[in-house]
């Protein structure tokens, strides 16, 4: 390696330490069960969502389970709810596995199973499993976008948006939050 590109690795690796590192503040006093492995990818991707939608205008939560009363049928992984109208504008599975292929595969499918269920007429339960919003089947009438997430480099699979870091990196934070939450440094689910 010679001497620029040391450099500009040198450069790359401390923008994103830096964005973790700004991504763990944000993140301590979320008291999410990190032992989950996806939870770090679906809290990061609730932070990028957030940047996109101001908070005084639409609410970004994660965790949104669905069921027709008798069972759970699915789990959304992150919903934005615009706050005037009170519909759902974007609906995101997200998936940080190495094999990015069949993560896309996972995440349409349960893409399809939720459209599924929205349009078959039966009842339809949503419980939110981090916040206290409160979700009805109206609210998910008209949602145009349903995205697949995962990690930096997944695009070239598939995936229609990336978070900012590698698999390994967001496994680093994985590590960190719980170590924090272990320590009482950090909110705990």
């Amino acid at each position: 390696m010679n001497f620029v590109s040391a450099i500009i690795s040198l450069f790359v690796s401390i923008q994103v330490f830096a964005g973790i590192g700004e991504d763990f503040r944000d993140l301590k006093n979320s008291a999410v069960d990190y032992q989950v492995v996806g939870a770090v990818c679906e809290e990061v991707a609730r932070l990028r969502f957030q940047e996109e939608f101001p908070n005084n205008k639409y609410a970004v939560v994660t965790g949104v389970e669905y069921g027709d009363g008798n069972r759970t049928i699915g789990e959304l992984d992150v919903v934005v709810f615009e706050n005037t109208t009170q519909k759902v504008v974007r609906v995101a599975e997200v998936k940080c596995w190495k094999n990015t292929q069949g993560a896309l595969k996972k995440a349409r499918d349960q893409r399809q199973r939720f459209i599924s269920t929205l349009q078959s007429g039966k009842q339809t339960y949503f419980k939110s499993l981090h916040s206290d919003y409160k979700f009805k089947k109206d609210n998910f009438m008209g949602t145009k976008e349903f995205i697949a997430v995962a990690q930096k480099g997944s695009k070239s699979s598939g995936f229609d948006r990336e978070l900012p870091y590698e698999l390994d990196e967001l496994m680093k934070l994985r590590q960190m939050m719980i170590e924090c939450q272990q320590s009482r440094e950090c909110a705990r689910p």
